[in-house]
């Protein structure tokens, strides 16, 4: 048992040291001669010098001497940290997705590769179709969406090992991943037009924000997951999860408002043999827009293509897509540009990486009442009767329409028809995709 004790003991220090070694900072020391004098010890010395007796382990280490750092001869001589400077630590690019650029000395912007390390001053910034992740730590992160731009305002960790970063979104939305370890050792805040942000975040308990300047000088904050402090003109607002704030060029927040719940998807596996196909979804009440993201990973952390429209769009029609399997998600924006929930993520499988972009084929038939002349016409006799053929291999057909005479068009329901039918009209046939095959249905009569 007491084998089994020991084991357990010495797993949990082990534990203790990795987590220790996991947030500990650098830091660069000075280290002196010191003279013990009555009442010293290792922790009442290492206070006196660095205002906090945290680090007394550091000077015992420095004097191997010591059996005991609660027992010091008086006139001993040890080694002793008397200054202690912070290292501030560089935020570390641990993605960068397609184009994505990094700015060490201004203003030249040269390209970001993963490993590459940020330090106050410091910019990142993403094109379009492209992403990055900054990590700060092994608490928190920050993702930069596509036409992003970010600059480490700045960087700096206390004595205790609290990382406290600042940095300052120019344009684009970044979010920002909290997840701390045990204690909380980060400080992060987000500077978006006159807003800044600060996660809130207890031990274990993650925090997920979203923060974008706006257009016309405000900006926007959506909490996710977690909570947060949104401060501006002087004043703060507490963001709970679920809820999002937008906050005026002259501020301060606006109260915060529930953000709109992740639309449906029509279908959450599609499977298309061309490129190019519709991707649809249920409307979210009270959404003013939406915004769609296809990408090559279910989290999206590899875009492909987005695009943002009106809520009166319910569907659209995806650029051409490469062979194999991409994926998409679609998420609301209310009236007052709050980013809601994204949808669940959806599986496009592409067999074909050829897009439709030809309409549905027809063919017209005669079956009866007609005869072929020299030439090898058709020529149509008073009863003859023909049939129409339509189809598409592809997106599939959506309508066949006549053109009547007051110049609108009606769909055609009996694909046999007569010549009392066709006259001189035209006949147009639809696919899944609106490409459109017109076809005139004019034809020579048949000889007596």
């Amino acid at each position: 048992m007491s084998r089994l004790i020991a084991w357990m003991s010495a797993c949990l220090i082990l534990a203790t040291i990795a987590d220790y070694a996991q947030a500990a900072a650098t830091y660069e020391d000075t280290v002196e001669p010191y003279v013990v004098k009555s009442g010293d010890t290792i922790s009442h010395i290492t206070h006196r010098f660095l205002g906090d007796s945290l680090f007394w382990r550091d000077n015992w280490a420095l004097n191997p001497q010591v059996k005991d750092p609660d027992k010091l001869r008086i006139g001993q001589v040890l080694q002793i940290i008397t200054h202690r400077k912070v290292i501030a630590e560089a935020a570390e690019v641990v993605e960068a997705v397609n184009r994505t650029e990094k700015m060490l000395a201004p203003p030249e912007w040269q390209p970001a590769h993963r490993g590459d390390q940020l330090n106050s001053g410091d910019g990142l910034r993403t094109r379009q179709s492209s992403t990055a992740e900054l990590r700060f730590n092994t608490e928190s992160s920050l993702r930069l969406e596509e036409f992003s731009q970010v600059f480490l305002a700045e960087r700096r960790t206390t004595l205790r090992g609290v990382d406290r970063g600042s940095v300052k979104v120019e344009r684009g939305a970044v979010g920002l991943v909290f997840e701390p370890i045990k204690k909380p050792r980060t400080e992060i805040e987000l500077i978006a037009g006159p807003s800044v942000t600060r996660a809130q975040a207890e031990a274990n308990s993650g925090t997920q924000l979203r923060a974008a300047p706006m257009d016309d000088g405000g900006a926007k904050v959506m909490v996710y997951q977690g909570k947060s402090e949104v401060e501006a003109a002087g004043q703060t607002v507490a963001v709970s999860k679920g809820m999002g704030t937008r906050v005026p060029d002259t501020g301060p927040p606006l109260p915060p408002v529930k953000l709109l719940p992740a639309p449906q998807l029509e279908h959450s596996e599609v499977r298309w043999n061309y490129s190019n196909g519709l991707l649809r979804w249920q409307p979210v009440e009270r959404a003013a827009q939406y915004v769609i993201e296809v990408c090559a990973d279910p989290e999206c952390r590899q875009p492909l293509q987005s695009e943002q429209f009106d809520a009166q769009q319910l569907s659209i029609q995806v650029k051409p897509l490469p062979a194999g399997l991409s994926f998409w998600r679609v998420r609301a924006l209310s009236d007052q540009q709050l980013d809601g929930h994204n949808s669940e993520s959806g599986r496009i499988q592409i067999d074909n990486p050829q897009p439709d972009l030809a309409g549905p084929m027809v063919a017209l038939q005669p079956i009866s009442g007609f005869v072929i002349d020299q030439s090898g016409q058709y020529r149509l006799g008073p009863n003859a009767r023909l049939k129409l053929h339509v189809h598409d291999d592809q997106s599939g057909l959506a309508a066949v329409e006549l053109l009547q005479a007051d110049g609108n068009w009606a769909q055609l329901t009996d694909f046999e028809l007569s010549p009392d039918t066709l006259g001189s009209t035209q006949l147009r046939a639809r696919d899944q995709l609106n490409n459109v095959t017109f076809v005139d249905l004019s034809w020579p009569d048949a000889q007596p």
